[in-house]
């Protein structure tokens, strides 16, 4: 069975943001029997013949790690009935929605040319604007993607934070929690969050992302799906309400580009 990747639909209405997705795993069933975990594109060996029910999961990278690959959990399963000849290769395209229930409270793709985000943190400056420049707009197309987030910071030693302007009720008790971004930058960024539960509010750093540059130094799009939940469950923000944040800075000599899009929250 030949799986070239597993691509994302979402809803026509927009409530569901971006269709763009880094699934990098494919997590196959058939007929309930687990087959194993294939980095795509893939090849894989099935042993089952006759008509079977074919099961894919979409794997990602857990904060960007290549350590943690995991089944992620708001993509519903792929399945379909084939009928299954040996020795020869089937080839099938996985299509995943979101699963029923998952909850969106914050989606951020700038193209009604507005933004969500404001500055935060001492000493920082707030430079994030809009941009429209097709080479810097992540998948611009003209029509649909006209517009990213982006960032410069000068140079000599300077910092940039901004974080969402609304706080958000998040759930407790395990729930998964996880912010999808869209990013490209030329140094390292902080993704976080801010637990408000007190005058003062004391940014909790989750993940590091390096660099995007490619060998010929030209800054690339990624993507990234970073768990919130094992923050969030911390004890000590038992009553708190929480914002996201983003956090770079340049060094002398050098200056910071960073690039933002398609930012969503999730969880059940």
């Amino acid at each position: 069975m030949h799986i070239a990747s597993i691509d994302v639909s979402v809803s026509l209405d927009g409530t569901q943001g971006d269709n763009n997705d880094d699934i990098v795993d494919a997590w196959v069933f058939v007929d309930g029997q687990e087959v194993g975990t294939f980095e795509l594109p893939a090849t894989i060996p099935v042993l089952h013949s006759g008509s079977s029910v074919v099961t894919v999961l979409a794997g990602i990278k857990k904060n960007g790690l290549n350590s943690n690959r995991i089944i992620y959990p708001f993509y519903e399963a792929f399945e379909v009935t084939m009928e299954l000849i040996p020795s020869q290769v089937d080839t099938i395209h996985p299509i995943v929605r979101y699963r029923e229930g998952v909850t969106f409270p914050w989606l951020e793709n700038f193209e009604d040319n507005s933004i969500s985000l404001t500055g935060s943190g001492s000493g920082t400056t707030d430079t994030f604007k809009i941009t429209e420049n097709s080479e810097d707009v992540y998948n611009y197309d003209g029509t649909n993607n006209l517009r990213s987030g982006e960032t410069f910071v000068g140079n000599g030693f300077q910092r940039w934070e901004n974080s969402s302007v609304d706080q958000f009720d998040l759930p407790r008790v395990g729930q998964d929690i996880y912010l999808e971004i869209n990013f490209k930058c030329n140094t390292e960024f902080v993704v976080g969050i801010y637990p408000i539960n007190s005058p003062i509010v004391t940014g909790i750093p989750i993940v590091n992302f390096f660099s995007t540059a490619d060998d010929s130094g030209e800054i690339q799009w990624k993507k990234a799906y970073v768990s919130l939940k094992e923050d969030v469950n911390n004890p000590e923000f038992r009553n708190a309400d929480f914002k996201v944040f983003f956090y770079t800075q340049s060094s002398q000599g050098s200056s910071t580009k960073l690039f933002l899009d398609n930012i969503k929250l999730i969880h059940f």
